[in-house]
């Protein structure tokens, strides 16, 4: 597990790191700044802890720049007082907040609630892409099925046979065979 380390100084994070030994961690890595940590490239670390307040920022901006483009889990650790607002400012990132002062075994339970959450979120980003991705094939198909009806006459029934029919004799997705009857009657369509 790689871990990034955000703090307001380095014997904050290295008491942070102390903390994640029995994590099994193959790489921690730490920063005190927030301007730092944006040049990083997040996407290599599967835990982000950010102890608030950063030596340059408050450090929510982070969060909410780190969590917008990461797929990893984070966790925020501030002070017990504040520990409520600072969930309710951040509470669309994903991340989860840890007050202070807290235990061992309480921060590496929050990591892995964190990563959990995380991946839950990733197969549900996946899935969404997935079914856009699908929705999208089926408008070009409805497309090009239209064009088959109009300019051949066909069926809305035997236009999709005749999709099909192609995708399988050709070996090529039913979208593919959809956009290359869309280029062939739109042509039709402008040479008329």
């Amino acid at each position: 597990m790689n871990v990034l380390i955000a703090g307001k100084t380095s014997e904050i994070c290295d008491s942070i790191a102390g903390l994640l030994i029995e994590l099994d961690c193959d790489n921690i890595s730490t920063f005190t700044s927030g301007a730092i940590v944006r040049g990083v490239d997040i996407s290599r670390f599967d835990s982000v802890i950010i102890s608030t307040p950063l030596s340059d920022e408050f450090g929510l901006d982070l969060v909410a720049d780190i969590a917008k483009d990461a797929k990893n889990g984070v966790v925020v650790l501030a002070k017990h007082e504040i520990a409520d607002e600072v969930q309710k400012k951040i509470r669309f990132t994903g991340a989860f907040v840890l007050p202070r002062p807290f235990n061992k075994a309480m921060l590496i339970q929050t990591i892995k609630l964190a990563e959990v959450a995380h991946i839950g979120m990733a197969k549900l980003e996946e899935e969404n892409r997935q079914l856009s991705q699908q929705l999208s094939d089926m408008k070009i198909v409805n497309r090009a099925k239209s064009m088959l009806m109009q300019y051949l006459n066909l069926t809305e029934e035997q236009a999709h046979r005749h999709i099909q029919k192609q995708a399988m004799d050709l070996r090529k997705t039913q979208r593919t065979v959809a956009e290359d009857i869309l280029k062939t009657y739109q042509n039709t369509k402008e040479e008329e």
